[in-house]
């Protein structure tokens, strides 16, 4: 115990604790917030990956779209065109 008291009793030991305490519990880039800054930055670059597959996809999709009898039917099935002459129902099954 004796050991333990003169260690603390040094000026420069207690001092470099204090410091490294106040580094990693108190300040503003501390472990806790580095951890969750880590977490969220993997996060996003998931939401990066997703969005890169998705836009392969639109521009597939706009690709497709380029074909007048596709693009009627996108028009059609998404956005429920109609020809002035015909009459347009809408079932819903939900």
């Amino acid at each position: 115990m004796q050991k333990v008291w003169s260690y603390l009793k040094n000026k420069w030991i207690l001092s470099t604790t204090l410091v490294v305490l106040y580094i990693l519990i108190l300040h503003d880039t501390d472990i806790f917030s580095l951890k969750s800054r880590m977490d969220k930055a993997d996060e996003l670059e998931l939401e990066i990956e997703y969005k890169k597959e998705e836009i392969k996809a639109l521009k597939i999709a706009l690709e497709d779209l380029d074909d007048p009898r596709e693009l009627e039917r996108y028009a059609r099935e998404e956005h429920y065109f109609k020809k002035p002459t015909e009459d347009l129902f809408i079932v819903s099954f939900e």
